[in-house]
Formats: C-alpha cells, structure tokens, sequence
C-alpha cells in the first residue's frame, strides 16, 4: 500500500493542488449538505423514511464525475481542438438540448414531469444542456483561436462563432429554460471579450443581449413575475416563498450554525433544498462562518483556474481554461444571488454542491480539462528552463 502511494505520489505534483484541494472539499461539502438536506424528502412503501436516497445516487453520479476528471486530466486536451471533434461536440450539444423539445409530444414519458429540459432514462435522469456547456466552450475557444490570417474580429469567422451559442440559447428559450439561457449568453460574452474581440462588436453584442432581456421581462409572464417579485424583495415587500424561506434558514444559522443535520429546511419548508437552494442549508448549519469558508473555496477555484489559463502552453488552452473558470463561476455566482435575493429566481444550482447527477458529472469533467491544460503548462515550462540553461 504505502510503495504504491510512493509511486503515485509524485504524478500529484503534475497538478494544481489548491485547484484539486478547493474541489475536493467542495465535493466532501455537498456530500454532507445533501445527506442532510434529503434526509427527509423519500418514504419508503412501507412508510418509513430513506434517509440514505439522495446521498446514495449522490455519491454514484460523484464517482462518475471522478472518474471523468481523471481520464480527462492525463488525456492530453489539445486532441479536443481538432476541427472534426470540435464540430461533433458543438452539434452534437445542439441536438441534445434540441432532443427534448423535438420529442416531448411523442415520447413524453422520457421526460421528468413533462419537463422538456430533462431525459429521464431511469436510474440516471440527464438534463443536456450540462453536456453542451463544456462543447460550447471548447468550440468558441478552437474557432477564436484558429490559425490563418483571420483575426478575432473577422466577421465571417465571428459569424460561425456566434452560430452554435445562438442557437442554443434560442432552443433553451423554447423550452423554456431563460435562466441557463442568461448565463449561456454571459459566458459567450465573456469568452469573447478574453479572445480579444473588438470593443465596438463586443459593446453591440451586450446592447443586444441586454435588449433581448429587456423584451422577455415586458411579454413573457414568467420573467415578468420573477422580476416583479425579486424587485419587490429589494423594496421590503413580500419576497417570493422559496427565498423567504431560504433567508429565514440563513438567519436562523447565525454565526456558527445550528450544527450539522439539525435544518429546519430539510422537513420541506423550502423546496428544493437539496438542489437549487442548498446554500440556504449551508448557511443555517454551518452558520456565517461555514457559509464564508465555501465561499473562499469557490475564490480559490476561482484563481487557479485564472492561474492554470495564464499557464497554458497555448491559445487554445489559455482560452479553454477562461472559458470554463466563468462558467462555473458565473453559476456559482448566480446561485448565491438568487438564494440571498439579490438576484431573481433562475433555478440553476450550486458547482459541486448540489445535488444533481448531470451537472456535477461535466463539472468534474471540465476539472478534468483544467488539470490536463495544467499538466501541459508546467511540462512546457520545464522544457523552456532546460533550453534556456543549455543555452
């Protein structure tokens, strides 16, 4: 046991280790919170409780996630920039975000509560569009990085870009599903500004897309009432129930918590606990202090993905890495909003934390992608150091 540890030991040291440290722990985190937070939500026929349901097929789909980011840390991720694959994945993405909206009439017992962003195949429910992100993000960054005498800011170059996260989000729109559509469009942006893009175009896309909000909050009903009700919030006026309950848990956490296992949320109170508004658990178990411990994990995530991305041994790694720090980011950031209410209810859960097979499995997978450009990054460096004393 201990000349295997030795042997493998020092393949640790090819890797970020605040990178892996802050996802394990964030991991170990949403194991404890989900136990929790589930305790409560399954009977058995007999009408006893399985406490143990939630975790179970959280710790399944976590092993799933781990073996992903494994094989995707020692593949070496600049096969992912190959025009066929990336072409693949991008399509491929499409038609999966696509297939629940096609099928939905015909096959609608594939479908979680007729629910056209979600295939439920059984043991493993897949929602697709945690698939398409990392698909989308690699194809920006292989099509803004594509050598030739094109620049970012070449149109025709730039229209093939914008081709794939377009239509995606126009699919996210008729499903609906307008909150992973808002952040679909932001880490576009994102990635484009990183690329070097003009700052006239970039100004037009963020008019547009800041109109397009516009539009949806004054004709359709559903953004309309979000708004209404987390404008309201900010005036002192009745929040929305899911958020009022989750900062009545935040508040009752106090400073240290009410300790592990004793929320009062779990017992239905707040809907979804488990899932979207699991930091509303995080903050009344583990108090202020807890809720500012996870906090500094997702700052640290946060800086080694930016620190690997300044690191990468090339364009296309530099801007695979930016790509997939903003797209956890801007979820993480998007989840804690909504459940403070300083943001209106988007439904989209929290990285590593919640409870949800698709996305935990593509975010470990996209860890994966982060570690395999770091490897990269510092074998390039080694190299470069050698050179330069032989020279």
């Amino acid at each position: 046991m201990i000349r295997q540890l030795r042997r493998y030991l020092p393949r640790l040291e090819e890797y970020d280790g605040g990178l892996l440290l802050a996802v394990f722990l964030l991991c170990l985190l949403g194991c404890v919170m989900v136990f929790g937070a589930g305790s409560f939500k399954t009977r058995l026929p007999a009408g006893d409780w399985d406490h143990a349901h939630y975790l179970g097929k959280h710790l399944a789909r976590l092993a799933l996630g781990l073996a992903a980011m494994l094989l995707l840390a020692n593949w070496d991720y600049r096969r992912l920039r190959g025009r066929f694959l990336n072409w693949t994945l991008a399509g491929g993405g499409i038609l999966l975000v696509a297939l629940p909206v096609l099928l939905a009439g015909r096959w609608s017992a594939l479908f979680r509560a007729n629910c056209r962003r979600w295939c439920d195949f059984g043991l493993f429910p897949v929602q697709p569009l945690e698939l398409t992100k990392i698909a989308l993000v690699l194809f920006l960054a292989e099509r803004l990085t594509s050598r030739g005498r094109e620049s970012a800011g070449d149109r025709r170059r730039l229209g093939l870009a914008l081709a794939v996260p377009l239509l995606t989000v126009m699919i996210l729109i008729g499903q609906p599903n307008y909150g992973n559509a808002l952040v679909i469009g932001l880490l576009t942006l994102a990635i484009l500004f990183v690329s070097g893009l003009p700052l006239r175009v970039l100004g037009f896309l963020m008019t547009s897309l800041s109109a397009c909000v516009l539009l949806g909050v004054l004709l359709v009903d559903k953004i309309a009432h979000r708004v209404a009700s987390w404008y309201a919030g900010l005036l002192g006026e009745t929040l929305c129930y899911q958020v009022h309950q989750a900062l009545i848990g935040i508040g009752a956490g106090g400073i240290l918590g009410v300790g592990v296992g004793n929320s009062h949320q779990r017992f239905w109170f707040l809907p979804e606990s488990h899932t979207d508004f699991i930091f509303a658990v995080v903050g009344e178990e583990l108090g202020l202090v807890g809720s500012l411990f996870m906090l500094a994990l997702f700052v640290l995530f946060v800086q080694r993905g930016l620190a690997i991305a300044r690191r990468a041994s090339d364009p296309f790694g530099r801007l695979t890495a930016i790509g997939l720090t903003t797209l956890i980011f801007l979820y993480f950031g998007a989840n804690i909003a909504m459940v403070l209410g300083l943001f209106p209810v988007i439904g989209v859960p929290l990285p590593f934390v919640s409870y949800g097979g698709s996305a935990l499995v593509t975010n470990l997978a996209a860890v994966g992608i982060l570690l395999s450009i770091d490897r990269h990054g510092r074998a390039n460096r080694v190299w470069r150091t050698r050179l330069a004393r032989l020279a």
